[in-house]
């Protein structure tokens, strides 16, 4: 009951400098005041908190049960003074995040230097990779994922949906023969990401239900951005992220086929590890890129409403 939060507030004091005459002089008051505000607390309860003896303290399980929550009120307290602190002044400290490769190699640099330039005291350490992070148990602040976490410790922000397009230059769709169905992609040289297709199978949902293509070329690649310049220059048709795509389509490099078929969905998704309140750091740049996508919904299919 909120009468009491300056009660529980000395209970946790109490426990935590091992005494009423040590808590009495953390908080300015007499050990009276502390052993009072106790004996309401217990009152308020109705159980013991404390067993109390000339030489020590000692919890009971009542005690036990409720110190928790009445140190998180400190804790709760000390953090809403720093976040007003933290309002004054400019903020600083690092932020550690780890995006997949391509992701990070299409987006990353234009999203830091927009946030540094608004923000230039904050450090931004970026790590590409495709492994997995251990949110908590590696220095790493937050991450950029494909699909929806699996753990209910974690706090997912959703970016939009990956998508990808069936693309070629428009060199290489006058050459060849047209493509109106998937099946038609049998008779195409097909580049294909073997990292992410390792049965060379392309999926795509139309009016009538699921289509499985399997898909052939004389190129596999791992990598996104390597298979957009083999395409850009020609040498064959690949399904692209619509991220990786999308800049290369309004230049007029890259020309797609099958719009009336649909590749599968996966959330694009900003997670960090559920801990309460958030630095004041990590609070603008999770912000800052949650509403960068958001002014872009035609790289991710970002739904803002």
């Amino acid at each position: 009951m909120k009468q009491y939060l300056t009660e529980m507030n000395s209970f946790a004091v109490v426990i935590e400098q091992g005494g009423f005459t040590a808590a009495a002089k953390v908080l300015g008051v007499s050990k009276g005041l502390i052993s009072q505000q106790i004996s309401r607390l217990e009152e308020a309860l109705g159980t013991k908190l404390l067993f109390r003896s000339t030489r020590r303290l000692e919890l009971t399980e009542t005690g036990e049960a409720f110190l928790g929550y009445c140190q998180r009120l400190g804790e709760n307290a000390d953090a809403a003074f720093d976040a007003v602190e933290s309002l004054r002044k400019s903020p600083t400290g690092i932020v550690r995040i780890t995006v997949p490769v391509s992701f990070g190699e299409i987006f990353l640099n234009d999203i830091i230097a927009s946030f540094q330039a608004e923000n230039p005291g904050i450090i931004i350490e970026l790590e590409l990779e495709n492994r997995y992070r251990d949110l908590r148990a590696d220095p790493v602040d937050m991450a950029i994922r494909a699909g929806l976490p699996d753990d209910p410790d974690q706090i997912a922000i959703p970016l939009g949906q990956l998508s990808e397009l069936v693309c070629a230059s428009p060199v290489y769709w006058q050459s060849q023969p047209p493509v109106q169905t998937p099946d038609d992609l049998r008779n195409h040289n097909c580049i294909n990401n073997f990292h992410y297709c390792k049965d060379h199978r392309w999926l795509f949902f139309g009016k009538d239900g699921p289509v499985s293509v399997l898909v052939d070329g004389n190129l596999r690649l791992n990598h996104y951005p390597l298979i957009r310049n083999a395409v850009c220059k020609g040498l064959g048709v690949a399904r692209l992220p619509r991220y990786i795509a999308m800049t290369e389509i309004d230049a007029g490099r890259l020309e797609t086929r099958l719009d009336d078929f649909t590749s599968p969905r996966s959330p694009i998704s900003l997670v960090y590890p559920y801990q309460g309140a958030q630095p004041l750091k990590n609070r603008l740049f999770i912000d800052f890129i949650r509403n960068w996508f958001y002014g872009r919904p035609h790289l991710l299919e970002t739904n803002t409403g």
